[in-house]
C-alpha cells in the first residue's frame, strides 16, 4: 500500500521550506528513518527521515521548490 509523505510541521511556527537536496531518487529503496531529503527553513537545514521502508514511488517537487506544511512531497510503497 502506498504511503503519501506530507511535509510535517517541524516546529517553531515553520509553515514552509525549500527543497535543498534529494538524497534519493524515484525507484530507490529506503529503510525506516533513513534521511531522504534536505529541507531549508528560515531557522535551519533539516534532513527528513523516511517514515517507513519501501521504494520511493514518486517525488513531487524538484530541488529549489518551496513546499508548505501538509504538501505531499513523496510517495513510498512497494513496486
Amino acid at each position: 500500500m502506498a504511503f503519501e509523505f506530507r511535509f510535517p510541521d517541524v516546529g517553531e511556527g515553520i509553515h514552509e521550506g525549500k527543497i535543498v537536496e534529494w538524497l534519493v531518487k524515484e525507484g530507490d529503496y529506503v529503510e525506516t528513518d533513513q534521511p531522504f531529503v534536505k529541507i531549508e527553513t528560515d531557522k535551519a537545514v533539516v534532513e527528513l527521515p523516511a517514515p517507513k521502508k519501501g521504494y520511493v514511488l514518486k517525488i513531487f517537487f524538484e530541488r529549489g521548490a518551496t513546499i508548505h506544511v501538509g504538501d505531499v512531497i513523496a510517495v513510498f510503497g512497494e513496486k
